[in-house]
């Protein structure tokens, strides 16, 4: 019997590129305006932000906070005080963030939510940052969880255990669906959940096969259908 639906958001629920490259030209935008003898080379503070998870390997599971540091780092560059440099890298992380959640669901993504939202219990649980009260979802989510809330990203099991915890069910009445073979279905198998891979292109199987393997989102209630009459 399954009675909860997890889903992974970026690159499941919408095309998350383009929606970083738009938050970030829109962070330069601000920073130009706000702070405007900052030099914010995207790929300066790209290579900046690998030293830092190299310095401190737990920043992968705390992207918010990685990019504020890269985003000061830069406003120190520029001679400000700190104090002012951190204030800076405050509001321009909320200026990134509200862009950054500003995304644009895959077609007939809604409709499907929606759908399955009446016989289950639907979260979230993502590496990211994407937030699902910013981006109009937590009317049919009960519940989500960031790496950056819970200590770790996955494929740690940590996400997972978190929503087993919350919802009170059996792993195997858990479904995870995502589109990283790796991060997501090898990792919610890991953790005793079922799975759905939502396959993209250019990405291989992982070390396990899903429990069921889509296309496209709006195929997922004939595949949960298929689940528990299997």
């Amino acid at each position: 019997m399954i009675k909860v639906i997890a889903f992974d958001l970026d690159d499941t629920l919408w095309e998350v590129r383009p929606v970083i490259l738009r938050a970030e030209k829109i962070l330069g935008s601000w920073l130009s305006e706000h702070a405007p003898t900052v030099t914010f080379n995207v790929e300066e503070m790209r290579h900046y932000r690998e030293q830092l998870m190299h310095q401190d390997p737990s920043l992968a599971g705390k992207l918010t906070e990685l990019r504020r540091r890269v985003i000061e780092h830069a406003i120190r560059q520029s001679q400000l005080p700190d104090e002012e440099a951190a204030r800076l890298s405050q509001e321009a992380m909320e200026v990134f963030l509200r862009a950054r959640n500003e995304i644009e669901l895959f077609e007939g993504a809604m409709e499907m939510l929606t759908t399955l939202s009446r016989s289950y219990t639907l979260g979230a649980l993502s590496n990211g940052n994407a937030d699902i009260r910013r981006v109009g979802l937590d009317h049919l989510f009960d519940f989500a969880y960031s790496a950056e809330q819970v200590g770790a990203p996955k494929p740690e099991p940590h996400l997972f255990e978190a929503a087993l915890q919350h919802t009170g069910v059996d792993p195997r009445q858990m479904v995870y669906v995502g589109d990283d073979p790796h991060l997501d279905v090898d990792a919610a198998r890991q953790a005793g959940l079922r799975t759905v891979w939502v396959r993209r292109p250019g990405k291989s199987p992982g070390r396990h096969t899903a429990d069921a393997t889509i296309d496209h989102v709006t195929e997922l209630p004939g595949a949960i259908n298929r689940l528990l009459n299997s």
